[in-house]
């Protein structure tokens, strides 16, 4: 009886959708006809059968998108992002992008509609690797992903031939073999000691190994270059400074943003954040606030210590002010009978002085 009136959990609905409306939508939006894009989203295993999941209509665009290599619907309309874009771009000469970013929902989608205008004004390329060409070629048919990855890794090779074309991609050759993190990293050791670099990856352990290694570079002493001997003596001095390369490594969230991984010196943490112009070794906010915390309570110590030292000095004071009125009446009370006993004692010699004449007087008289 009590499993009989225990509530169940109300399973949820999926909002479905029908073929036809699917391919209308589709079609529609892309300008083509229906046959071609039933054609499109069956060749990566696709089918629609009678309802489909309304949840899935973005899929399907990622789809016919990566295929005509369309990717401008996926663009930003805010111009302030794109001048934060373009700002954090920039100083770039090298961007590479990993493995995961590329399959990760539709955000490369939108970093590279962003990133286009940009990389075409300022003559830059992304940089992606042909192991991470492999790694999508190894994912679309491993059974063990979820569909919507092994349908990304199946599409976005398409697109990214499409980016070369347009040359705003280069395929970079490995030059290796085995783990594709160990090279980047070697890579980066070799080329960031000339160029400005930046990492797009959702791997938070490979990007706290660009950021160590960004650091360890920027504090080496052998980073100085060998400077000619009239170049050091009528070179400017900027000149003859070290030059620093910055090396960054990012990911991408909702909508393609960028966020920088630091690493925060205190607590050792990685964390994700804003692009600043800044070393990655940087506090995280809860160390900051902790620090900030400690030197609060230090400050109030330190002032606590200060207000009782400086009643301890004042107290000092007035002990020393007591002691020396007290030596000055004491000074003052001695002096006093000092006079009053020269003043006896002037009189008693004038007495006996007086005593004296009169007692001669009074013998020569007689």
């Amino acid at each position: 009886m009590a499993r009989l009136l225990r509530k169940r959990t109300p399973i949820p609905k999926v909002e479905m959708i029908a073929s036809d409306d699917v391919t209308g939508v589709l079609s529609a939006e892309f300008g083509m006809s229906k046959e071609k894009t039933l054609s499109i989203l069956r060749s990566v295993g696709i089918s629609l059968d009678g309802k489909n999941p309304a949840s899935e209509m973005n899929l399907y665009r990622e789809v016919i998108a990566c295929k005509m290599g369309d990717n401008h619907r996926f663009k930003s309309s805010d111009e302030a992002y794109e001048a934060t874009l373009d700002e954090q771009l920039r100083s770039f000469d090298e961007i590479y992008v990993d493995t995961a970013p590329i399959i990760q929902e539709d955000w490369f989608l939108h970093f590279v509609s962003d990133a286009e205008p940009i990389l075409k004004r300022r003559k830059k390329k992304m940089i992606i690797l042909e192991k991470t060409l492999e790694e999508l070629h190894g994912l679309k048919d491993n059974q063990e992903k979820d569909k919507e990855v092994r349908i990304r890794s199946t599409i976005r090779p398409d697109m990214i031939r499409s980016l070369a074309r347009k040359g705003l991609v280069r395929i970079g050759d490995t030059g290796s073999v085995g783990i594709a993190d160990d090279h980047l990293v070697n890579l980066f050791a070799v080329q960031g000691k000339t160029k400005n670099l930046m990492l797009v990856t959702q791997d938070r352990g490979l990007s706290e190994r660009i950021v160590h290694l960004s650091h360890e570079m920027a504090n080496e002493s052998s980073s100085l270059a060998k400077v000619s001997f009239l170049k050091r003596l009528f070179g400017k001095k900027e000149d003859l400074a070290p030059k620093t390369h910055q090396m960054i490594a990012c990911k991408l969230t909702e909508n393609g943003i960028l966020k920088r991984c630091y690493i925060c010196p205190e607590c050792n943490e990685s964390y994700y954040d804003d692009l600043l112009d800044c070393d990655g070794i940087v506090l995280c906010g809860r160390c900051y606030l902790d620090l900030k915390e400690k030197d609060a309570k230090l400050e109030a110590e330190q002032q606590m210590q200060r207000e009782l030292e400086v009643k301890q000095e004042e107290e000092r004071q007035r002990k020393v002010q007591k002691e020396q009125e007290a030596l000055l009446r004491e000074k003052q009370q001695v002096t006093v009978e000092q006079t009053i006993n020269r003043k006896k004692r002037k009189y008693l010699i004038i007495g006996i002085m007086v005593v004296v004449i009169v007692l001669l007087l009074v013998l020569q008289m007689i």
